[in-house]
């Protein structure tokens, strides 16, 4: 038997492997299961992977004004909080049963990215994580709002954050009931539009991203 005769029968072996591998059922799809070390090592690298080669030719715009923080806090408030436990809050029922589990954004250190890669995850998603792209629904603008809050939440304790809380209208809703949700991490229909929108006072901003200027 030729060289290209036993590498097609080999294809062919491992094609028959995999497909009886697929609906064999071995393969647990549970979120509660717990990847092997390895499988998340795999899946993790391939994931950083993606969104830096995707993200290198983005250019952040200069973030940090306390417009665009307050513009970002209302949207993280209404769309994220739930599954990032905000400053002081607990984790959610939905936080706690994703997997993997969403990393902490009030610690720098548990997302470690670029304004152009959260800029890149928060417009497109990452599949197969539970992160939603916002892209369809939010434009650009709206989006690196949501940046350049989400790079302050690190210097934000739970007093400030639910000072803000206290201060920011809602926003536009993104679900039927349009939910806001709390400090606490879970969803609260709180209409607080008597609420006055107040000037946010400066907070630090947490710069590891290049500008274009």
């Amino acid at each position: 038997m030729g060289f290209i005769a036993k590498l097609f029968a080999s294809l062919i072996v491992v094609l028959i492997a995999v497909v009886g591998f697929v609906y064999s059922g071995i393969f647990n799809v549970s979120a509660q299961w717990e990847d092997p070390a390895l499988l998340r090592w795999l899946l993790a690298s391939t994931r950083e992977a993606s969104v830096e080669s995707r993200a290198e030719n983005i250019k952040s715009p200069i973030l940090g004004s306390a417009t665009q923080i307050k513009n970002g806090f209302r949207s993280y408030r209404e769309m994220c909080a739930v599954c990032h436990t905000p400053p002081g809050g607990t984790d959610s029922p939905i936080k706690q049963g994703l997997n993997p589990s969403p990393p902490n954004l009030a610690v720098a250190e548990d997302h470690a990215m670029t304004e152009a890669q959260l800029f890149w995850v928060i417009k497109n998603g990452i599949r197969m994580t539970g992160m939603p792209a916002w892209g369809p629904s939010h434009d650009d603008a709206e989006i690196w709002d949501i940046v350049a809050f989400i790079k302050a939440l690190p210097t934000i304790d739970a007093d400030e954050y639910q000072r803000l809380n206290t201060q920011t209208t809602q926003g536009h809703g993104h679900s039927g009931s349009e939910p806001m949700a709390t400090t606490q991490g879970h969803m609260d229909n709180t209409d607080n539009h008597s609420n006055p929108v107040e000037e946010v006072p400066a907070i630090e901003y947490i710069d590891n991203g290049t500008h274009a200027h």
